[in-house]
Parts: structure tokens; sequence; C-alpha cells
């Protein structure tokens, strides 16, 4: 998860339980051509990564799913394509 400004990197790394709280590095890389790049890493730990598959928040101001109705398909014998003689 990369997000680039101008002159600066940002990182979030997981770091899955090898740490306990976040944690916060800069490097500064110098370049051939005009200012040194800044690059801010953070590690984050499993404990403050969202889980991406949980099911959301409710609360009482959410909008309501639309209903869904199931239509049932009577078969109809009238029809039958079946290949065999």
């Amino acid at each position: 998860m990369a997000q680039a400004e101008r002159d600066a990197l940002k990182v979030d790394v997981p770091v899955g339980f090898l740490l306990a709280e976040p944690h916060e590095l800069v490097l500064s890389i110098d370049r051939p051509e005009g200012a040194p790049l800044a690059i801010r890493l953070r590690l984050i730990p499993a404990v403050d990564r969202p889980d991406f598959g949980a099911e959301p928040a409710r609360s009482a101001h959410d909008t309501p799913a639309p209903a869904r109705r199931l239509r049932l398909r009577v078969a109809d014998d009238a029809h039958d394509l079946g290949g065999s003689d």
C-alpha cells in the first residue's frame, strides 16, 4: 500500500504479530537530480490492520438492503428438447 506525494513516499507495511504497536520509520534517499526522496514506512501490527472480509458495523441510521423475491419456475414438459429417441 504505497501512496506517493511530491517528494515523499508513504508505505503501510503489515507485519502481523511481529510488533505489538505501530511504528513509523522515515528514510531519506539521495537522488542525483533534485531533492532527496523521503520514504515513510508505517509498520502495522495485525491487531491494527482492518479486516476487509468482516461484516460492517451496523447502526440505526443504515439504509435497509432491498428485499429480494424468489421466482419459482414451473417445468413445462410441452417444450421438452431432449435428444433421445
